[in-house]
């Protein structure tokens, strides 16, 4: 079977990648069929730069891309012109297309602007208003209203005495 994946490239600690159409069997560096494109991640904005045409005609031979490709080739724009789908908006539809580096933010979600969102937000009406003078009838408010452990009373001697009688 025939793969479209990621080949690292460069040094120790500073990866990139090709593109790559290559045989399953062969090891993630090996021997290749054809390079496609590339993929540098370690730039802001990362740099996805894929032959469209190329990415194209393996889909329609049946290559089957990788997870990691399939979103390159969506950012590319090739895997929208192979499914036939309409692409997001900034998303490259044109196969000839010359290939442009893509903005890291458009690409990656992280969690702190889902966190700014719900910050944002106000909060529900279901939500009742914390009002710092009511507390419910029977509540514990601090940590030493608990019960205490039996063997805080007797420290060191009744610790001892415990370890004696258990042998």
């Amino acid at each position: 079977m025939v793969k479209i994946r990621l080949m690292r490239v460069g040094k120790r600690k500073q990866p990139s990648y090709r593109v790559v159409v290559a045989d399953s069997r062969s090891p993630r560096d090996g021997r290749i069929i054809e390079a496609i494109g590339r993929y540098n991640p370690r730039n802001e904005p990362s740099i996805v730069e894929i032959n469209s045409d190329r990415a194209v005609h393996w889909l329609k031979q049946g290559a089957q891309p990788s997870g990691a490709v399939r979103k390159l080739l969506q950012i590319s724009g090739a895997w929208y012109s192979f499914t036939g789908e309409r692409p997001p908006p900034g998303a490259s539809a044109t196969p000839g297309a010359p290939p442009t580096p893509t903005p890291a933010e458009s690409v990656k979600a992280t969690p702190a602007a889902s966190v700014d969102d719900e910050a944002a937000q106000p909060p529900s009406a279901e939500a009742p208003a914390e009002d710092a003078g009511t507390e419910p009838e029977g509540a514990e408010t601090g940590p030493d209203q608990g019960p205490e452990p039996a063997a805080v009373e007797g420290d060191a001697e009744g610790g001892e005495e415990a370890s004696e009688e258990a042998k």
